[in-house]
């Protein structure tokens, strides 16, 4: 499976306005054309709290994304719809092709529908932005999976997702030099005694902040919360 990460803003007061417009224009029209929106997540804090929206859609395969491309670049009625009520509120979009780093879970391949999720419970997620140096993430891997999850799920929290860049930001060559991690929790007090404990805990506090941290070259953090037509909860 292959997934396109996808950041929307709308600043000055207009995402909520964004937000009835996607689901008035394009959000089963896109399903309609062979994706599967699995989750979307409004940013609560770090850059672009209150104006800023990540998705992610799944697809079968590059040749299947880019199938599904071309039919919605053919829907000349979805188009004028979106022209005309969606792109005068957005303004940023930045797209990214993204594949699971090798080693972690799959998420599952079939979802259920939208009006069947529409009012369950929530949680909240913390999604990082890891950029390494040339050569270095296959050790960040290893020690991610070897340490970081088994320290997170004593903690209450979960991984939903390492993701590796395949189209886009920090891709060169065969190699990806920028992933994508995903942890949710159950509520903020989960969130906050996972960070609570790498202060307090010696042995997380030496994982996660004296040789964790070495293996990363840049980091952006956010936390988000799934909006009501996420199947990602």
């Amino acid at each position: 499976m292959i997934y396109q990460h996808r950041q929307v803003i709308a600043r000055e007061g207009r995402l909520e306005q964004r937000h009835r417009a996607f689901q008035d224009t394009a959000l089963s029209a896109l399903d309609d054309h062979g994706s599967t929106l699995i989750a979307a997540w409004e940013v609560w804090t770090g850059a672009d709290a209150d104006c800023a929206v990540y998705q992610m859609r799944q697809f079968d395969s590059l040749a299947d994304w880019e199938g599904h491309q071309q039919r919605v670049s053919a829907d000349t009625v979805m188009a004028a719809s979106r022209q005309a009520t969606l792109s005068p509120v957005l303004d940023q979009v930045d797209t990214a092709i993204v594949r699971m780093a090798a080693g972690i879970p799959a998420l599952p391949r079939d979802w259920p529908e939208i009006a069947t999720v529409r009012g369950t419970p929530r949680g909240f997620f913390e999604q990082r932005i890891l950029r390494f140096k040339p050569g270095t993430a296959a050790a960040h891997h290893a020690l991610y999976q070897a340490e970081v999850i088994p320290a997170l799920t004593r903690c209450g929290g979960e991984l939903m997702g390492l993701f590796d860049t395949v189209i886009g930001p920090g891709t060169m060559n065969a190699s990806s030099h920028r992933s994508i991690e995903v942890r949710r929790f159950a509520d903020l007090q989960c969130w906050q005694d996972w960070r609570n404990d790498q202060d307090h805990v010696p042995e997380l506090r030496e994982l996660m902040k004296e040789r964790y941290i070495t293996l990363v070259a840049q980091l952006d953090s956010v936390l988000m919360r799934p909006l009501d037509y996420s199947r990602v909860r």
